[in-house]
């Protein structure tokens, strides 16, 4: 058995960057409900952006960057139905997550692992 380090290492640069960027913003959303003062663990807010006036969870990045965590977020689902709102997991805003999920899946791109689907509002599970 592979130790977390061996699996690690299996991942390309980009997909070190998407986990890391995951990772980062996991830890944020937990460590943004305690104390920011605790010197034993490194304080860290969640990314927020303000668009249109309005605060939303995430932070925009280039629609080729949107791209490329759609498309790993895909081929890593929390179970077996892919959500648009799971590349929030990813720092992403809801809107760009919907974008680049709506365009890949249009261009027949977005490709999940076997018994995983694409949830789409409207259509019927």
């Amino acid at each position: 058995m592979a130790s977390e380090w061996e699996e690690l290492e299996k991942l390309t640069k980009e997909e070190l960057i998407i986990e890391l960027v995951r990772m980062r913003h996991l830890y944020g959303m937990l460590r943004e409900d305690m104390q920011p003062d605790n010197p034993l663990i490194p304080y860290m807010e969640r990314k927020h952006s303000v668009i249109d006036g309005e605060d939303v969870e995430g932070e925009p990045t280039t629609d080729e960057w949107a791209e490329r965590i759609a498309l790993y977020g895909a081929m890593h689902p929390k179970d077996g139905m892919f959500y648009s709102c799971d590349l929030m997991d990813y720092g992403l805003t809801e809107d760009q997550a919907d974008k680049a999920c709506d365009r890949l899946y249009a261009e027949g791109r977005l490709i999940m692992s076997d018994g995983v689907r694409f949830y789409i509002p409207g259509e019927s599970e």
